[in-house]
């Protein structure tokens, strides 16, 4: 449903909502390039910080609600069921042009429900992996959503397929990576208190310390969850790695505090860093994440990374009977998607034969991955091991990313093109 129409031309109005740290980053960005094409644009909704730094007048946080775990989401039910009131009071009251969702599915579907009703279009602007898990909700995608702006061609053909109205943008993630500010003199601190050298020698393939970046996460229960498994990692990679420097990159104050915590139990006195992370990427010689969205930042930088991510025995056991994917990281899902007689899907109706990945899903990976009940330090470590130990076996990896990333970065902006698509349909 298009509401050119019926839109105020002269100063529309638009509702955003962005619940996770990412999509609020996003959402920003695409607040700003839509009031650089319509000056006049007005801008209201519930994200975050970021895009509360815009014209948008974010009238809730939702970012400090960014939860996965079915507890956590039940205990923020009641403010949930109030913010949806207020979205339906500023619906019918004051009338917005156009919602623009960003990920954050859970509640989302909530909010295009109702703007639905109102006769008010939606778009999804990175709209949900439904076609990861739970496939079901297309149906939601079909009757509430106008339009899908969609990062991946696997992802967009899959939406189309399945009759929904969506065109392919890109990720943002690459255009982000490729203008993001970088502390150089941080960088150049970085190498000369580890190595002693200039700063001509940066880069750490010219120094004698090889960093090994560890991404525990952006929410609390992904590094609460993952950091047993990242810092066993680690310590088995030292153990036959002298020339290893493990730094940690946390994505708020709270995390590296917990993680300082956890360190000092144990002894251990890794460096922890807050608001660092382009740099720490850079400086890696490979990484050790959690699954997640920043697998397309690491992808856009060709860095080699082994994936972690531990979850309890019930969601590994009733994992298999959700997924519809061979893989949980994005990165792997491109590339599979891109080998010639294979796909990254599970083929209709029929159930994984198991939650883990067969030897020959292992062998396709670009980045291991390792979604997981138990211990899975050893395997891991190994894998960090192969390029830590072998340039020519990382060189092999990075040449690989390197010629997926060129396929998938293919557009300069996907904001300013998902804002060109936005207008042109929409106001």
């Amino acid at each position: 449903m298009e509401n050119k129409d019926n839109s105020s031309s002269d100063s529309p109005l638009i509702f955003l909502s962005a619940g996770d740290p990412s999509g609020d980053v996003h959402a920003a960005k695409l607040v700003e390039e839509l009031a650089a094409v319509m000056p006049n644009a007005r801008f209201v909704g519930f994200a975050g910080p970021k895009t509360a730094a815009t014209r948008c007048d974010v009238r809730f946080d939702l970012t400090q609600f960014a939860v996965m775990m079915l507890k956590r989401a039940l205990l923020n039910l009641p403010t949930y069921a109030r913010i949806l009131r207020d979205a339906d009071r500023l619906f019918r009251n004051e009338r917005p042009d156009l919602v623009i969702l960003v990920d954050f599915p859970s509640f989302n579907w909530k909010i295009a429900q109702k703007a639905k009703t109102a006769g008010i279009p939606v778009v999804y602007f990175m709209p949900p992996q439904i076609w990861g898990w739970g496939q079901w909700r297309v149906k939601k995608m079909r009757k509430y959503v106008d339009l899908a702006l969609s990062c991946f061609s696997f992802e967009d053909e899959w939406f189309r397929e399945r009759g929904c109205h969506s065109v392919l943008i890109g990720h943002p993630f690459f255009e982000e990576a490729r203008a993001r500010h970088i502390d150089q003199a941080f960088l150049e601190s970085l190498n000369s208190q580890e190595t002693g050298v200039s700063s001509s020698a940066l880069h750490h393939e010219c120094g004698k310390i090889k960093y090994l970046t560890a991404l525990p996460g952006s929410r609390d229960q992904e590094v609460t969850n993952n950091l047993e498994s990242l810092l066993a990692t680690i310590g088995k990679v030292l153990n036959k790695a002298s020339d290893v420097k493990p730094v940690f990159a946390a994505f708020r104050d709270s995390h590296a505090e917990y993680i300082r915590n956890e360190l000092k139990k144990r002894g251990l006195n890794y460096p922890v860093y807050v608001g660092k992370t382009p740099e720490l990427l850079r400086a890696a010689y490979c990484c050790l994440g959690v699954s997640g969205s920043v697998s397309i930042e690491l992808l856009s930088l060709c860095k080699p990374t082994v994936i972690i991510y531990r979850i309890s025995k019930l969601e590994f056991f009733v994992l298999r009977f959700l997924k519809r994917v061979k893989y949980m990281t994005l990165t792997n899902l491109l590339y599979v998607h891109g080998l010639e007689g294979e796909t990254p899907f599970y083929p209709e109706r029929r159930l994984p034969e198991r939650t883990d990945h067969t030897p020959k899903e292992r062998e396709m990976m670009i980045f291991p991955e390792f979604i997981t009940k138990g211990d899975c330090s050893e395997d891991a470590a190994n894998c960090l091991l192969a390029w830590l130990e072998n340039d020519e076996t990382r060189r092999r990896c990075v040449e690989k990313l390197e010629r997926l990333k060129q396929e998938n970065d293919f557009v300069d902006s996907p904001i300013k093109l998902a804002a060109q698509k936005i207008v042109e349909r929409f106001l």
